[in-house]
């Protein structure tokens, strides 16, 4: 589903040399998933099927965090301070 005025990139511009790139959202706000609790039925689970479950979804937001740190350095002097606004074109 289409959210008209949610920006599908995001412009980053380097605070310490002034290149600008292109991050799609994904990267710029990483959505991460929530663990497994035990208000979701867990308590009459196997307590090994809970564990698995809590360790894959440990290891795709790890895996999540990795790709969106890739884009957040400047790709030319490698800064981590950069401004971000919306790219809407």
């Amino acid at each position: 589903m289409h959210i008209s005025g949610l920006a599908h990139e995001y412009e980053r511009t380097c605070e310490d040399c002034g290149q600008t790139w292109r991050v799609p959202r994904w990267a710029a706000y990483p959505h991460m998933q929530g663990l497994p609790g035990m208000w979701r039925g867990a308590d009459t689970l196997n307590p090994g099927t809970v564990a698995g479950a809590t360790h894959s979804v440990v290891e795709a937001n790890a895996e999540r965090a990795e790709r969106a740190a890739a884009l957040r350095n400047c790709p030319r002097c490698e800064s981590d301070h950069y401004k971000q606004r919306p790219s809407r074109s």
